[in-house]
């Protein structure tokens, strides 16, 4: 399916990523054709070897198509998996200035400095030493990074797939922040839980396009051979496992909460109209 919009961000037309030389017809990514619009919040899911981490370096320019075509209407960059996989500086400043497109402008490089933490959510000293921060914090300084080099789109390639609880909250609070503030954001992502945040889901499969809709329809759509969640073989979060449940007693059946906010509001709303 080829998604057309006039106001894309990353367009893949027939897009192929072959695993050796091009030559091999091992393909990573297989003919793949879609739109990401400017602004969205697109998240990617699939299995182990479905091709997730193939689209995501592909949208970010990392890696090259072996066929197919892929415009960019703007600057993306890419947030890894391995938290200190991508920081080259010694301390947090040392880490933003490099990523800067421009030198600093030694005036005004502390007011900007502050900002791009505080656009961040990164609280630490901009003295602070890389190898000290936490796994969290250096993911957040990795976003920091993609700001300090002007980024207009975020491709965060299983990004929270390494954090505790509390510092995956963190890095998707700040993204949130990010996309409300106008930027595009592509999370490519194995739970379920976070597909929520996204307005629309990708799913790969064998390096195909296999699903693309919503994630109220691909949690809560049922056919006969049961959801788009269960048909490509995931598990639904907690959530929408409870409010199947409550689905199928006919209570509250048009509710589809991704959240649990969601769902305690739905059941709060429901008791008091009894």
């Amino acid at each position: 399916m080829i998604y057309e919009s006039a106001t894309f961000f990353f367009r893949m037309e027939r897009a192929s990523v072959d695993y050796v030389d091009g030559r091999s017809g091992r393909y990573a990514l297989r003919e793949v054709s879609c739109a990401i619009d400017r602004g969205s919040w697109t998240c990617v899911a699939g299995g182990n070897g479905s091709g997730k981490s193939t689209f995501a370096k592909a949208l970010a320019g990392i890696l090259p198509l072996t066929s197919g075509t892929l415009e960019r209407s703007g600057v993306p960059h890419l947030v890894l998996q391995q938290p200190e996989s991508q920081l080259l500086g010694s301390t947090v400043e040392e880490e933003l200035a490099v990523s800067l497109r421009q030198p600093p402008d030694p005036a005004a490089w502390p007011s900007v400095l502050r900002e791009l933490l505080r656009q961040a959510g990164l609280r630490v000293a901009a003295d602070a030493e890389v190898r000290h921060l936490s796994g969290g914090q250096k993911q957040l300084l990795n976003i920091a990074s993609c700001l300090a080099a002007d980024a207009e789109a975020i491709v965060f390639d299983e990004a929270t797939s390494m954090l505790d609880p509390g510092s995956r909250q963190a890095v998707l609070d700040t993204a949130v922040r990010l996309h409300r503030a106008g930027k595009t954001i592509v999370w490519v992502t194995h739970r379920m839980e976070e597909l929520g945040y996204g307005e629309r889901v990708l799913v790969l499969g064998e390096g195909r396009l296999v699903y693309d809709g919503t994630p109220d329809r691909f949690f809560y759509e049922r056919t006969e051979s049961g959801t788009p969640c269960e048909r490509y073989g995931f598990e639904p979060p907690y959530v929408v496992r409870v409010a199947e449940q409550l689905h199928r007693r006919n209570v509250m059946p048009a509710e589809r909460p991704l959240f649990p906010s969601h769902l305690a509001h739905a059941m709060e709303q429901l008791c008091l109209s009894n």
